[in-house]
């Protein structure tokens, strides 16, 4: 909140509050010191990136550490034993999630849903935990079609309708079949009681964090996750059919809503963020996803979030470039020319990436960006060095 200063020695200050609603409080110590560097006007963004990539690399090395030991040889007889009971415990914890989703006390539904923030991130619970997860998210099923046991898997855990009834309409169906009446509750939605309405934001927040963890390991791990899911060797294949099925399950297409959050950067950031990941990741898995995007003028919606994000949010303004480099894609497959990423030496590739670009924004090496008159004048530039040289 900001406040307007009343006292004698600062008669014109801003004073800044900052209250922690929950969460981790060293995450909000941290988000709170550059809040304040900010109001001072002393943040610097790019340390704040190079803060960032360093806790990525440091979070992939936890990742692949903990890919490591869980691949280290066990004494003889225990290896199947370790693998085993690590499969059971994953899914006993997922069943104790989708119990909890399944209870009508709020704190027991926040509970399950940042259970699953939790499970499926791999730099929290490792890999093969985060697989699983992501799996029963994106498919529905915990079952590993790629082997043969006759061990009990829960066929419906009820989770992926848990988050495509939270991400689509904002709140929990009791049941698949009240997916189709809670299109004409929007009134209802209105009218909901204010500590109601908090609450069914923060479980759909949380939900479009446990997508787009969910997108993200399908991203890197595509294949292994297709496979366990018996969709084939592609994460295409596993992103096409989520995206299929979560419209049968809600009646409504899951591309649309993602847009409409990005829509909203300006007022809801952190659900624009989420989406934007989820966007992301989706196109750069699914050519069908990124052609159907680009038909619902993607672009133009995430330049406009990107816009937002430059301004008022950092983390929204570099997911958002990410994306933006992602639809690219659907421009350079249609046009049958595939342009190298951060590499602009070629003039012509420029100028015809500028020209197809209209308002929207390419990205430098540097994490900045250039409008299309930028890359034209540096295609021109780049013209008249060759003509110097030569």
């Amino acid at each position: 909140a900001l406040w307007r200063g009343t006292g004698p020695k600062y008669p014109e200050c801003v004073v800044v509050e900052a209250q922690r609603r929950w969460g981790d409080a060293v995450t909000y110590h941290k988000y709170c010191r550059f809040i304040l560097d900010a109001a001072e006007g002393n943040f610097d963004a790019g340390e704040f990136r190079a803060t960032e990539e360093r806790e990525r690399e440091y979070r992939k090395f936890a990742e692949e550490m903990s890919v490591t030991q869980n691949h280290i040889k066990e004494p003889a007889g225990l290896g199947s034993v370790s693998v085993t009971s690590n499969h059971e415990n994953s899914l006993f914890v997922l069943e104790i999630a989708a119990s909890l989703l399944k209870k009508d006390r709020m704190d027991a539904r926040q509970l399950g849903m940042e259970s699953l923030c939790l499970l499926t991130d791999p730099t929290r619970t490792g890999i093969d935990t985060a697989l699983l997860a992501s799996r029963v998210v994106l498919t529905g099923s915990a079952r590993d079609e790629s082997c043969d046991d006759d061990e009990f898997v829960p066929e419906e855990l009820g989770i992926r309708e848990a988050i495509v009834s939270l991400v689509q309409f904002g709140r929990l169906a009791e049941d698949a079949q009240c997916m189709d009446e809670m299109e004409s509750d929007d009134e209802e939605a209105a009218n909901q009681h204010p500590e109601e309405q908090e609450h069914n934001n923060r479980l759909h927040n949380l939900a479009l964090a446990v997508l787009a963890n969910s997108l993200t390991v399908l991203e890197n791990h595509g294949a292994k996750v297709a496979v366990a899911s018996g969709g084939g060797s592609s994460a295409a294949s596993v992103a096409d059919t989520f995206l299929s099925e979560s419209k049968d399950i809600s009646s409504r297409d899951l591309l649309p809503t993602l847009l409409n959050a990005l829509r909203s950067a300006k007022r809801k950031p952190h659900d624009a963020l989420l989406s934007a990941r989820c966007l992301g990741s989706l196109c750069e898995a699914s050519k069908d996803a990124r052609r159907r995007a680009k038909e619902m003028n993607a672009k133009n919606v995430v330049a406009a979030a990107l816009d937002v994000g430059r301004r008022t949010h950092l983390k929204l303004e570099t997911e958002t470039a990410k994306v933006l480099t992602t639809l690219e894609k659907a421009d350079n497959e249609r046009e049958g020319v595939l342009f190298p990423p951060g590499k602009g030496s070629d003039a012509k590739a420029r100028v015809k990436r500028a020209s197809c670009a209209h308002s929207h924004h390419c990205v430098r090496r540097d994490g900045t960006y250039k409008t299309p008159v930028q890359m034209d004048e540096d295609a021109l530039e780049y013209e008249q060095h060759k003509e110097l040289t030569n």
